[in-house]
């Protein structure tokens, strides 16, 4: 197995030369539009003095180039003016620009693509010279909602030429004015490498073009053709479904147990023998052996009513350990979350699909993180249930939430230490912050709130827990029929404490966001800030939900690359791993808990898949319903940096829904064995913990070729390295306990 890894790396190194003619500094782990849940290579930039000539080279100011006609022509005498771009305090790695600087010498289309970036095409404004007089040109980004026209050029003549190098990934307005009186309009949608004119020419006779008007005409050509950059991600996506339908023949036919018998024919091997004691990663281990942890694993049928011990190592070196009692659809779907994490934080590909939107809305890398937070809470009922059937004490199980809590918040404080770092500046929020509180407030309602007969479908209880006896009736049909329609719905009635507190925590958060105004800025905004509504909130980036952990933490200790950066040009520090959007957070894992009721009271498929899709139809409709059926509006948007509520609802739909085809393959009809997510799926936290510690260490990652194709599969090849090790440590027992 390790010769075929040696095998992999060394033809990744010839596919991809890392000379520095062809290398991308600060892009070979992420995008820098990511938020901070990934490696962020400007903070080494910062604070590693080795590389602050790269961090000078890819300091973003956003700027124009104006020049005169004659620069198409000579290099010698030409005049090239600079006008600063709005947003020019921004910092971003170069190809997240919105407008960039373009040269201003002799262009020629056949190699025009050499001064261009990944995501990157040119514009030539080019004006009639029959237009009396000079023009304005504003550029306004669709995607930045309510956001204004913003000047790029004023003074424009026929003697000059406009040249914009635009960021691919949006979409832009082009607005021209003369003297005020006639303009015209043109959406830019531009590709990558491809080269643009827009022909401003006197326009005579009224336009019916609805994006012009009288006395001015835009005219847009393309001078040389665009690429294509989802060529490689659907080879990619058709390779990995080709491989999975492969897995799942061969997995049908056998092949696993073929080719070991076939080994053991050749190499004269002893056959191996399958061992009487199920190993069930859920046992409790000795003292001496590592195991799961709380938030990792706790998600399934775990120690064994006896407590049997596992079985010495060398006695096992020869024996096939069978599948466990574990719920293999769980793992798996845990397994999935992680290494699309992975993906994700190692850069997507470079593709915008994959980064985190830049407010409002939702992308696929917006969907990660919530699918974890709802895995924790549906992990979270096996072992609660599990321990309170062993009559574990109330104390101890307290115990191990807070302390469970606490390692999760040290250990993500410490990863935001990774570099040398200034702690009067260190970042305190992250990932595994937002984790340990929502697992220590989840842990505890559901320690101190459940009983363990809770979880029978035929017991009634009261708010407070108790038993309610059962009134008996004279009429038997009417008994059965009420009993029938009492226990479809019992892991809900089953825990009125419980849903009562979650309810009271999310209806603080609502009254909070929407009616508590502060400073200058208004109750119930959610925006963004900087330009969003033409300017009028610059300072209220993230509402409320911002300003409380400008509050607690200061600017200095908050995430200073916030995802609306870039496109609102917003100024202040936001955190999206914030303490006021935890509330929601921790509703959407109580969805997750829900569902961990399901698996645990109901023992039927059909009854648990009825359900699982019920809920996640009902919640995916609240989501969207809060949105008006828009995703970005409505009285409540789509919003992973402020977590909204609709936020919580939508993704618990799509972890619902998702789960439940996971259900129905790998534990209903069996068609897969859950390989191979289920190796990181076991051991999900420590897998986490190494992918960003050795994030820029070679083989996990190194420096490619700055295009799309080189990014995917530098980033697969990410994946791939940690299934690797996920399964050395499966194999060789390996589990990491907090």
């Amino acid at each position: 197995m390790y010769k075929n890894i040696y095998f992999i790396v060394i033809i990744q190194l010839f596919l991809f030369p890392t000379s520095s003619s062809s290398v991308r500094f600060g892009h070979e782990v992420g995008s820098s539009s990511m938020d901070s849940t990934h490696y962020d290579r400007r903070v080494a930039h910062q604070q590693c003095s080795s590389n602050s000539e790269t961090k000078q080279l890819h300091r973003a100011s956003f700027w124009v180039a104006i020049r005169s006609s004659s620069a198409l022509t000579t290099n010698s005498s030409n005049q090239t003016t600079l006008i600063p771009f709005r947003r020019h305090l921004i910092i971003n790695n170069g190809e997240d620009r919105l407008v960039t600087r373009a040269s201003s010498n002799k262009t020629n289309v056949s190699n025009a693509t050499n001064s261009l970036g990944i995501d990157q095409a040119t514009v030539d404004f080019i004006v009639d010279n029959q237009i009396p007089g000079n023009l304005t040109v504003y550029v306004q980004v669709i995607e930045c909602l309510d956001c204004p026209y913003e000047v790029i050029a004023q003074d424009l003549s026929s003697t000059q030429v406009l040249n914009l190098t635009l960021n691919t990934k949006y979409t832009y307005r082009i607005r021209i004015e003369l003297s005020n009186i006639s303009s015209c309009l043109e959406t830019l949608t531009v590709y990558e490498h491809g080269r643009y004119v827009l022909n401003v020419q006197n326009s005579n006779v009224p336009s019916n073009n609805s994006n012009s008007e009288s006395g001015l005409k835009c005219l847009l050509t393309s001078s040389r053709a665009a690429n294509n950059i989802y060529t490689p991600l659907i080879f990619g996506v058709v390779a990995l479904l080709g491989l999975f339908i492969f897995c799942l023949l061969a997995q049908r036919m056998k092949l696993r147990e073929y080719l070991n018998n076939l080994t053991n024919r050749c190499f004269n091997n002893s056959p191996t023998q399958e061992c009487a004691h199920s190993y069930d990663l859920q046992a409790c281990p000795p003292a001496t052996t590592i195991c799961q942890s709380g938030l990792d694993s706790v998600n399934t049928i775990e120690c064994n009513a006896n407590g049997s011990k596992l079985p010495t190592m060398h006695k096992l070196s020869h024996i096939i350990v069978p599948r466990s009692k574990r719920l293999l659809s769980l793992d798996a779907y845990r397994g999935f979350a992680l290494i699309a994490m992975i993906f994700v934080h190692y850069g997507g590909g470079g593709y915008a699909q994959f980064e985190h939107s830049s407010w409002h809305g939702v992308t696929f890398a917006d969907i990660v993180l919530p699918l974890f937070v709802w895995i924790l809470g549906a992990s979270l009922i096996f072992s609660l249930k599990n321990a309170l059937d062993k009559g574990v004490s109330r104390r101890t199980l307290l115990f191990k939430v807070i302390m469970r809590s606490l390692k999760l918040f040290i250990i993500g404080f410490i990863l935001n230490t990774r570099f040398k770092v200034d702690l009067n500046d260190v970042r305190i929020l992250g990932v595994l912050q937002r984790f340990s509180i929502i697992y220590g407030v989840i842990g505890i309602i559901e320690v101190l709130c459940t009983r363990s007969r809770q979880y029978s479908l035929t017991a009634s209880f009261t708010s407070s827990g108790k038993h309610a006896p059962t009134i008996t009736t004279t009429t038997t049909a009417k008994s059965e029929r009420a009993k029938r329609v009492t226990t479809v719905f019992r892991d809900i009635s089953n825990f009125p404490l419980q849903w009562l507190l979650i309810i009271g925590l999310t209806t603080i958060w609502v009254l909070v966001v929407y009616l508590v105004p502060f400073e200058d800025c208004p109750a119930g905004y959610l925006g963004p800030g900087g330009l969003h509504e033409n300017g009028k909130y610059e300072n209220c980036t993230g509402g409320i939900t911002g300003y409380i952990d400008r509050i607690v933490f200061t600017n200095e200790h908050l995430y200073q690359y916030p995802t609306c950066q870039l496109v609102y040009g917003c100024k202040l520090p936001f955190d999206s791993e914030n303490l006021l959007g935890t509330i929601p957070a921790i509703f959407l894992a109580y969805l997750g808990v829900q569902a961990g009721r399901i698996l645990v009271m109901y023992q039927s498929d059909l009854d648990r898949l009825i359900r699982l899709i019920a809920w996640g139809i009902f919640t995916t409709a609240i989501g969207v319903g809060l949105t008006s059926g828009t995703f970005i509006g409505g009285p409540m948007p789509l919003n992973k940096n402020l977590w909204t509520l609709s936020f919580s609802f939508f993704t618990a739909g799509l972890a619902f829904l998702g789960f439940s085809i996971m259900y129905i393959l790998v534990d209903k009809l069996k068609y897969w064995n859950a390989t191979p997510f289920q190796y990181p799926g076991t051991n999900s936290i420590l897998i986490y913990i190494a992918h960003i510690v050795f994030a820029t260490y070679f083989p996990v990652q190194w420096v490619v070729a700055n295009t799309h194709i080189a990014h995917l599969a530098m980033a697969l090849w990410g994946c791939i390295f940690w299934i690797v090790i996920a399964y050395v440590f499966f194999k060789k027992r390996i589990f990491l306990v907090l």
